[in-house]
């Protein structure tokens, strides 16, 4: 059975929270709690106390979920209902500020966009954004700082890194 997954970290501990994929409603159907790739033995060591489990933020993995099931249909949707919710997206993450949400967030689109073929990748997200297009390229130039997105020398183009799907939610891509 395939399932939707949503990693968030606690302390020294990472949780897994996991959906049916079929499933909308509700909480998830397991929760694992594991010690994290980077933990320090010394902190993990007494096992899993009541207070990791206290600290488990059920609501915000939910969030995280909608959040990927919205990508995910968006995906799966015609273009220009897939561009609405993408702009959607955008605007949401970046009213936040150029963190790296919304840097990551961008960075997909922008991926996305040239892979599709579209001629004016920059003009296209700063519609889309509801800035100007050295804003967004700009933006694009930090989330290459940042390393959420790789360089594609003398032309468009790049991918994402495995930070940036962190980022995204994507734990282990």
């Amino acid at each position: 059975m395939s399932q939707t997954v949503v990693k968030q970290r606690v302390g020294p501990w990472v949780a897994e929270f996991a959906w049916p994929i079929d499933v909308d409603q509700g909480g998830p159907r397991s929760v694992t709690i594991r010690p994290a790739k980077d933990a320090d033995p010394t902190q993990v060591a007494a096992g899993i106390s009541s207070t990791v489990v206290r600290r488990l933020d059920f609501a915000e993995a939910a969030r995280k979920r909608r959040e990927l099931r919205a990508a995910v249909d968006a995906v799966e949707d015609d273009p220009a209902e897939r561009r609405r919710r993408a702009r959607a997206a955008l605007r949401k993450a970046l009213s936040h500020g150029v963190d790296d949400r919304y840097l990551a967030i961008l960075a997909a689109e922008y991926v996305h966009l040239v892979v599709t073929g579209e001629r004016a990748v920059t003009a296209a997200l700063a519609e889309m954004v509801g800035r100007s297009p050295e804003t967004v390229r700009a933006h694009l130039k930090e989330a290459r700082r940042r390393e959420l997105l790789t360089a594609s020398k003398g032309r468009a183009g790049g991918e994402l890194t495995d930070r940036a799907w962190r980022v995204l939610g994507f734990e282990g891509a």
